[in-house]
């Protein structure tokens, strides 16, 4: 690369700060990822997590689905995984997912889209300069079927933070 290129480079400030969030707001989140069979095959086995809906075709369908089931886990991994760029970008501590619900089956070649609502936010009593975001987040196939839901929350640095 030339100087002049370099000197010309800017990075690309992603996600939010603590004051761009307010209770009520919708983040629709980027690009959608579909889900493979071998990718299930897959997560489900290094985790092993051997429940034969997720790696048994026939004993999926004995089970009234059309195809194995992808791993929920998988599922929620994903859905989680979309949101990061938006909502935790400029956050440090994770503070963990409650009311996770799973609302229909999903399956190998479908595709999960998400988008999550602001429901909560503070100021941090504890930590200067940082305040708490919670957000319920739900994850849709490509027909617009809810398949996943949960609530999560971060510590996110307000835009002038302490070591700003």
């Amino acid at each position: 690369m030339s100087q002049d290129i370099v000197a010309r480079a800017k990075p690309r400030e992603k996600g939010y700060w603590y004051e761009d969030f307010e209770i009520g707001r919708t983040f629709v989140h980027h690009w959608g990822r579909t889900i493979s069979q071998a990718e299930n095959a897959l997560f489900t086995t290094l985790t092993l997590h051997f429940n034969p809906q997720y790696t048994n075709v026939e004993f999926a369908k004995a089970m009234g689905h059309r195809d194995t089931l992808v791993n929920p886990l998988l599922v929620f991994n994903t859905v989680f995984g979309l949101s990061v760029q938006d909502l935790s970008e400029h956050g440090t501590a994770f503070l963990g997912v409650n009311e996770l619900n799973h609302a229909a089956p999903f399956y190998p070649g479908d595709t999960l889209f998400a988008r999550s609502t602001v429901i909560d936010q503070r100021l941090s009593s504890s930590k200067k300069g940082m305040g708490i975001v919670g957000w319920h987040t739900q994850g849709f196939n490509q027909q617009d079927e809810l398949i996943c839901e949960f609530k999560r929350s971060n510590l996110i640095f307000l835009r002038e933070g302490p070591s700003r």
